[in-house]
């Protein structure tokens, strides 16, 4: 039995054109792979090996995080470095002043520059990096310390003054205090001058800083101290210091009282120098576990972006050949559609 079909010139003018869209799709996904070196849908042509390239992906992302967060830890211990070394070199230039005066001289010549190193231990402890108070500990958005002298008066300074009329019913620089005596002098100092030093009063009256430290993650198994607090051991003795030279009126004390207080100066002095000596090469060891950790991580990072490359890298001289492939698919896909609306059963009648 015969059967016929019906010819149509609409169907035949379509027949190229259908496959046209599949044609540009693949030369997009071919054109794009040739610009980003990888392939186009990862997971459709790793198929069950695309866990493995997100895994390594992954890795990559924690170590690009961590370097990232070591520049941030890097810059805070710069600038906490810096300043300690200029906190340490304003104690030793009282301590080297000190004992080249004459005993009883330093009373007198101390009080003026101590009272502006007292300021300038306020300032440098207020130090910021990168909006951050670096000497803050966990809280670095607020700066640590208030100005010892101003208007009105601090609570440091109330709290200093508020104990020594306790001690000795009248305030610092009173005529009065002429009569003190060496051992009065060192009572109030070793003990209600020393109590207002504790971290606890510290850092009711002095200090707003956090006295935890931060912790940083340097690497992925290494976490390191990567700040000091303000209210540490070191700072409270120079602040007590400078206290002691500058604003307990010594001036008008007997000699004898004077070199008992400048003697408890010159301690002081000393013991925080020492201790900011350990504190600078604990900071120090710390830059060095980053710089190790940066470089160790630079390589695992290399590795790693060494197997995601031959996991998702195609050809380029591959992918220039499809595209090749398909734009004469395309021209030959075009022209084979002009010629066929070119016919037309109006062209044979005649």
């Amino acid at each position: 039995m015969m059967t016929t079909g019906f010819i149509s010139s609409l169907n035949l003018w379509n027949a190229p054109r259908t496959g046209v869209g599949r044609l540009q799709a693949d030369l997009a996904t071919a054109t794009k792979e040739i610009s980003t070196g990888r392939f186009a849908d990862v997971g459709a042509t790793l198929g069950g090996g695309v866990a493995g390239a997100f895994g390594l992906r992954g890795q990559s992302a924690v170590l690009a995080a961590l370097t990232q967060s070591n520049t941030a830890a890097s810059l805070r211990l710069n600038a906490t470095q810096t300043a300690l070394q200029e906190i340490q070199s304003a104690a030793e230039a009282t301590l080297n002043e000190l004992t080249a005066l004459p005993a009883d001289q330093r009373a007198a010549m101390a009080a003026e520059s101590t009272r502006g190193r007292l300021a300038a231990l306020a300032g440098t402890l207020n130090t910021s990096a990168g909006g951050q108070f670096v000497f803050g500990g966990t809280n670095s958005a607020t700066a640590p310390l208030t100005p010892y002298e101003g208007i009105p008066a601090s609570p440091a300074k109330t709290a200093v003054d508020g104990a020594f009329v306790s001690f000795f019913g009248f305030a610092p620089g009173d005529p009065a205090a002429s009569g003190i005596t060496p051992a009065e002098i060192k009572g109030f100092i070793d003990g209600m001058l020393t109590g207002q030093f504790t971290e606890v009063n510290w850092s009711g009256t002095w200090s707003e800083a956090s006295s935890r430290t931060i912790d940083s993650r340097i690497s992925l198994t290494e976490t390191v101290s990567t700040s000091v607090s303000a209210n540490a051991e070191p700072f409270r003795k120079l602040g007590m210091a400078y206290v002691i030279a500058s604003g307990l009126g010594l001036a008008g004390l007997s000699q004898d009282a004077q070199a008992v207080a400048m003697g408890k100066v010159t301690d002081l002095l000393g013991e925080a120098s020492r201790s900011l000596t350990t504190m600078r090469a604990d900071l120090g060891r710390a830059q060095s576990q980053i710089t190790e950790a940066n470089a160790r991580m630079a390589k695992q990072t290399a590795l790693l972006t060494g197997q995601i490359r031959d996991l998702e890298s195609v050809d380029p001289a591959e992918a220039k050949s499809r595209v090749d492939a398909i734009t004469t698919q395309m021209q030959m896909s075009y022209g084979l559609t002009a010629q066929l609306r070119s016919l037309s059963l109006i062209n044979f009648i005649s």
